[in-house]
């Protein structure tokens, strides 16, 4: 069986957060939903603290070797997938320390940058996932809805960061649309979440994998069922929209983590 290795958990999980939320927020400015003092106040907060989670990302994957440093020996085939992911995450991360020093001088973001780091999330996104669509002999990975659960959890955790984010300054303006594209986003992790269950047992079946029903349960639970519910009552108006957006994102969060360490305790080799 593969090892749990926690580093590329944390990769993984932090490069998901990081691109979603890029992408969720780039389209959130265009929607023209926030005024133009929110975008300048969000944007001071989300740059620098996406910065900083894209460098502890980068930091666990270089870490999961051994030694940080041979990472290094990667890059001697560019060619490879994981040089690749490290090549994606280096201009992503160089995108992201423009952004910020943009805010920090308090000027504005070009869009041509909401643009190209948009286009860089979605390849690392992808390249992140085909890392392991192609890792030899690992059947619960060996299929294209790795990367689509790659995807529709980096939407999940971006529209719960950007639904909060939304939540701080508006307590009702645009407040049902936000709750609409949170629930959404849940509605489409669950549909992937059933297709990649179901792809799970057709390409393991002479494979005797790890049992993960408890933590299976939890995730679900926490990850999925809690934030659902969270966002229908906050679009019937049964709770207040500012701590619903905040319980969501907590719940989408510890569910995803949750979803991570799952999709790696079922890495067994043939």
């Amino acid at each position: 069986m593969a090892e749990l290795n926690l580093s590329l958990v944390v990769f993984t999980l932090l490069m998901g957060l990081c691109t979603g939320t890029f992408l969720s927020y780039t389209l959130w400015q265009a929607s023209g939903i926030p005024s133009a003092e929110v975008r300048e106040k969000t944007a001071r907060q989300v740059m620098p603290l996406l910065l900083v989670l894209a460098g502890i990302a980068m930091l666990a994957s270089a870490t999961h070797l051994g030694r940080p440093f041979r990472f290094l020996n990667a890059f001697h085939n560019l060619g490879s997938m994981i040089a690749q992911e490290g090549l994606w995450s280096l201009v992503f991360g160089i995108i992201l320390l423009v952004a910020a020093f943009l805010v920090y001088k308090d000027k504005k973001i070009p869009t041509a940058l909401y643009i190209i780091g948009s286009v860089v999330s979605c390849g690392l996104l992808l390249v992140c996932s085909l890392v392991y669509v192609r890792a030899n002999g690992i059947p619960a990975w060996n299929g294209g809805l790795t990367v689509v659960y790659y995807f529709s959890s980096a939407f999940l955790l971006g529209a719960a960061v950007i639904y909060a984010l939304h939540m701080q300054y508006h307590e009702e303006k645009a407040g049902k649309e936000m709750t609409v594209v949170a629930l959404s986003a849940v509605a489409v992790q669950i549909i992937v979440s059933l297709a990649f269950m179901l792809q799970l047992r057709l390409q393991t079946m002479d494979v005797v994998l790890p049992s993960t029903v408890g933590l299976d349960m939890v995730r679900w639970g926490i990850g999925l069922v809690a934030p659902a519910i969270i966002a229908y009552l906050a679009l019937k108006g049964k709770i207040s929209s500012k701590n619903a957006a905040r319980f969501f994102l907590g719940c989408v969060i510890l569910g995803e983590i949750f979803s991570r360490l799952i999709f790696f305790m079922q890495g067994v080799h043939l």
